[in-house]
């Protein structure tokens, strides 16, 4: 039985985001196109004789016990009636509050982790039933691929062949976005409401809309940009700016404030980079790509 494993969490974006009525459980209804690109956190998970240790380097993110990545351990353990412990190391690369999934990729990870320490494993139902119980955007990062389709609270997937790698340019505001934030906002520009539009509804979004990136950017749009572009003019400069440098496709990530750009290859990924690196500064803008594979476990 294995010890300690490693494991690098990679970020996510949204290239389409459809939101549409508040559900019954309090939730939104929406129709999204995840696609995990290679801007990761990276987990080190040890067993312990008992109890949960979570350390977290580059961020602060409070009492660790609120953090997700704890409060997978403790479900996991919970639900296995496992007696032992853990002690895990978080370090902190994907922004926070930038609409990445960065938190949900980490409980995520952790679930994988401890499904690989101790015997008998969970299998993937299992811990998908644990994550739906932890946050909407977790199961994603457990699918069998790095591009699915996403539906009810976003947790419903249908995982698709992944596309060919592509260069990824990921824009974040100084500023975050809550999503609790997000959503009203949304809902305001709704009329107070949440209801869906009742007209121009585009076509649903299927497996074979997503075959390649010439129908997905055709598919590519976010509804959270509208309304909190009215109230953060400066995210809606960031996405003109990044408009501006000849991409496949430009959006915001989720409910935001990371606003990100895929291109067609290096060399114009490159290019963009160094025009928009000097506008916003180090540590804000990153080159990254999307990925054909979740990042394996591996034993320290």
């Amino acid at each position: 039985m294995k010890r300690a494993v490693v494991v690098e969490a990679p970020a996510k974006v949204n290239l389409v985001l459809r939101v549409g009525a508040l559900r019954a459980d309090g939730y939104h209804n929406v129709d999204t196109l995840f696609a995990a690109v290679g801007l990761c956190d990276r987990l080190r998970v040890e067993r312990a004789a008992a109890g949960i240790t979570v350390e977290v380097a580059g961020a602060d993110l409070g009492d660790p016990r609120d953090n997700l990545v704890y409060r997978a351990a403790r479900a996991y353990l919970d639900a296995c009636g496992e007696r032992g412990g853990v002690a895990i190391r978080l370090e902190k690369r994907i922004p926070v509050g930038g609409g990445l999934g960065g938190g949900s990729s980490d409980a995520a990870a952790a679930l994988r982790c401890l499904a690989g320490l101790f015997e008998p494993r969970a299998d993937l139902a299992a811990l998908t039933g644990i994550a739906r119980g932890l946050g909407a955007d977790i199961p994603f990062f457990l699918s069998p691929s790095p591009l699915a389709l996403g539906g009810g609270r976003g947790d419903h997937l249908t995982p698709l062949p992944p596309l060919p790698p592509r260069p990824v340019l990921l824009v974040r505001s100084p500023e975050g976005v809550g999503t609790a934030w997000a959503y009203n906002v949304l809902a305001r520009g709704r009329g107070g409401g949440m209801e869906e539009p009742s007209a121009g509804q585009p076509a649903p979004l299927t497996p074979t809309g997503c075959r390649d990136w010439a129908t997905v950017a055709r598919l590519a749009g976010n509804d959270f940009e509208a309304p909190i572009f009215a109230v953060r003019p400066d995210l809606r400069e960031t996405l003109l700016s990044l408009r501006d440098t000849s991409p496949l496709l430009a959006l915001m990530s989720g409910s935001g404030s990371t606003i990100f750009a895929v291109y067609r290859d290096e060399r114009s990924a490159l290019r963009a980079h160094r025009r928009i690196q000097p506008l916003y500064g180090d540590g804000h803008v990153h080159l990254t790509t999307t990925l054909s594979g979740f990042p394996a476990l591996q034993p320290v």
